[in-house]
């Protein structure tokens, strides 16, 4: 039973406080990427592939991830992972060669995913408390947090305080908030111990959920990968421009988490889930239809509008749908799916560039958005 004694909305607020720390530690580490490379002396070839070691971590921990959260409880798990990422983001800074930062980025990479399978148990549960969406916040704080540690990263760097200080400083402060918040976690379900056979096949509508995550994680990366180049090659902004369309994208992806709630609450996950498909091949259609600074950005903000609440609005439809205490094991088996879009949307974009140039590459990525809309359309009695 939850102790009532808690408010609601007072765990609400705390774990909303969990998902930026999720998004303050990743955000550290990669606005401090340039410097960790200089430290270590590699040229962008060797830097590269050592970046890879992240995603494997990641990918390798979802199962993981899903599977013990299950089996020790979301709460418990929250507290371990809000632990060890911030203390391998240490590592990451205290690494002096390229072994040790391969090692650190596989864990720091698990560890993550550990983080984010759990909290987001927490976030389906509480959401099935409240008995309406409320994940999509959530992930708005995780984007907040985006922007918040850009700005942090850019701080340490203008007073030369090296990437290990930045990364120390995030650390304690997690720790600190952890210590004073943990009591604040949703207890866990006890029939979540009952699960003798956790890692079956996953159902139909567990593959569908993943298909529609899959489109949408293809999409973001292009946005996170590729925004730049294409300001940059096909808009052909001055170099001082070229991050503008991410930014575009950046802004209106979080804003959009924090209203989609709303939106969700008013016309159904289904209908909004069809929404986000439109207005993300709406506005890659804008993007490459006049490549100038301005129509560009437009289409870019319409695409962090519709990806914003793909993520969150699924998450919030398999807590709603999970048996009793499978919903951590639900979540992983879905990021699973959505992940693998995320690993094969850069390099994909990549030889579609390289095939039909870059514009066509990302008109043909437009019809993911189209995808997400009809696998929405046949989710109907579950959304």
């Amino acid at each position: 039973m939850v102790k009532q004694e808690i408010p609601l909305k007072t765990r609400r607020k705390i774990l909303s406080g969990y998902f930026f720390l999720t998004g303050i530690c990743f955000a550290s580490w990669a606005s401090r990427i340039p410097d960790i490379k200089m430290q270590l002396g590699l040229n962008d070839g060797a830097f590269g592939g050592l970046l890879f070691f992240l995603p494997i971590g990641t990918f390798i921990g979802i199962p993981l991830s899903g599977n013990v959260t299950a089996k020790y409880g979301s709460k418990n798990i929250v507290s371990l992972a809000a632990i060890l990422y911030p203390l391998l983001l240490i590592s990451v800074g205290m690494a002096n060669n390229t072994i040790q930062l391969a090692i650190s980025l596989f864990l720091f990479g698990m560890a993550g995913n550990l983080f984010n399978v759990s909290v987001n148990t927490q976030a389906a549960n509480l959401s099935n408390l409240y008995n309406k969406s409320i994940v999509s916040t959530f992930h708005g704080f995780w984007s907040l947090a985006g922007f918040s540690g850009g700005l942090l990263g850019g701080f340490f760097v203008a007073n030369a305080i090296s990437p290990f200080q930045q990364f120390t400083t995030v650390a304690i402060l997690g720790w600190l908030f952890l210590f004073f918040t943990r009591k604040y976690l949703l207890p866990d379900e006890k029939s979540i111990q009952n699960n003798k056979n956790p890692w079956k096949k996953p159902s139909a509508l567990l593959l569908q959920f993943g298909l529609v995550a899959l489109s949408n994680m293809v999409c973001e990366g292009l946005m996170f990968d590729w925004s730049g180049v294409y300001f940059q090659k096909v808009v052909k902004v001055p170099e001082q421009w070229r991050t503008v369309g991410y930014i575009s994208f950046m802004a209106c992806m979080t804003t959009g988490r924090m209203f989609a709630d709303a939106l969700i609450n008013h016309w159904g996950a289904r209908k909004q889930l069809m929404l986000s498909g439109l207005l993300v091949t709406l506005g890659l259609m804008i993007a490459v239809s006049y490549p100038n600074i301005l129509i560009s950005c437009i289409g870019f903000m319409f695409v962090g509008f519709g990806v914003s609440a793909v993520i969150p609005t699924i998450y919030g439809s398999i807590g709603r749908n999970a048996a009793p205490g499978r919903a951590s094991i639900d979540l992983a088996a879905v990021s699973s799916i959505g992940f693998f879009g995320f690993l094969i949307g850069p390099p994909l974009i990549g030889f579609l560039s390289q095939a039909i140039g870059l514009r066509w590459a990302f008109l043909s990525i437009s019809l993911l958005g189209l995808s997400t809309f009809f696998q929405a359309k046949k989710l109907d009695k579950f959304l």
